[in-house]
């Protein structure tokens, strides 16, 4: 039961988040516009120096194995997902080229930083946080490659432009510093931790804005969104928790694997289908009803991967 009441706890926590962006918007503190160039100072300036501090802080020269390992978990995740969604999308009603895509985008990419983020620190401390980011490198990877190629097929240019990211550039740079041993100051540490701690509850709270920006459209194609909210929240997580059961993973690699694979649909996507012409619509909606929706089902499987 203890570990039921720190999900829980963890749950309430970024729904209390979500629901102060919510307020903010419904306020009009800022508008949709300014939401979205804040996102970037947070994924982009803020959040490379919580990367940097998590990656020196909780690992050394010894742990050289999970620098390749968490990585090829986090793309594996994502690339299941996308060749799951080409095999689901046939049980969609509105059967149009751009929201057959946006579904398999969807079944391909779920939020698997932020929130995974605030439970991995609530059930398992700062040593998991530091696992996520480096399976989020993979992730990432896979976020631009398989995501994109579900939406348009392969534009690499994009793919290349965007791994070259901070925060991408914030896995290199702390990598190489526990490599080769170099000290970072305590100052500097602190430093990085105290800039960095703030992107977690502003990135939900903006996802909170996103979530209530949907407004009118939540209840447009009902059925295409429950069964979206369906496969992403308990079809993929039953095949992708059964294929993890059967790798020779060391068990704080499967906790953290297991918590991304449970995600919903990732907020990001909504931004990414308007780009390539996917349903946006349809993807704002599956990412609001797979988010409240994570409330019942990653609580449930946690508890039942506990008692496996």
């Amino acid at each position: 039961m203890d570990l039921m009441v720190k999900i829980l706890i963890g749950i309430f926590k970024i729904f209390c988040f979500f629901g102060l962006g919510a307020l903010a918007m419904r306020l009009k503190i800022f508008d949709r516009r300014e939401s979205a160039h804040f996102s970037r100072f947070v994924i982009d300036v803020m959040t490379p120096f919580l990367t940097f501090y998590s990656v020196v802080r909780n690992f050394s020269r010894q742990d050289g194995a999970l620098f390749w390992q968490l990585p090829l978990l986090g793309f594996g995740i994502m690339l299941f997902g996308m060749i799951c969604g080409y095999g689901l999308q046939y049980g969609m009603k509105e059967k149009t080229p751009r929201r057959m895509a946006t579904f398999v985008h969807l079944a391909a990419v779920n939020n698997y930083l932020f929130l995974p983020l605030i439970l991995l620190d609530s059930l398992y401390g700062m040593k998991a946080v530091g696992y996520l980011f480096l399976l989020s490198v993979g992730s990432t990877v896979g976020f631009w490659t398989c995501g994109i190629f579900a939406l348009a097929g392969a534009d690499w240019k994009l793919a290349l432009r965007n791994l070259c990211s901070t925060n991408m550039a914030a896995v290199v740079l702390a990598i190489a510093f526990v490599l080769l041993e170099i000290p970072v100051p305590a100052s500097v540490m602190d430093l990085c931790y105290d800039i960095g701690k703030g992107s977690v509850p502003l990135s939900l709270m903006l996802t909170g804005s996103a979530i209530f920006s949907v407004g009118v459209r939540l209840m447009a194609f009902r059925y295409d969104a429950f069964y979206t909210m369906a496969v992403r929240l308990v079809i993929l997580p039953v095949l992708t928790v059964l294929i993890l059961k059967m790798l020779p993973l060391a068990k704080p690699l499967m906790e953290v694997a297991v918590v991304v694979a449970l995600m919903p649909a990732s907020c990001a996507s909504a931004l990414i289908v308007r780009q390539y012409g996917g349903s946006e619509d349809f993807a704002g909606q599956s990412i609001v009803f797979s988010t409240v929706g994570s409330v019942i089902t990653i609580p449930l499987f946690l508890f039942l991967c506990s008692l496996w």
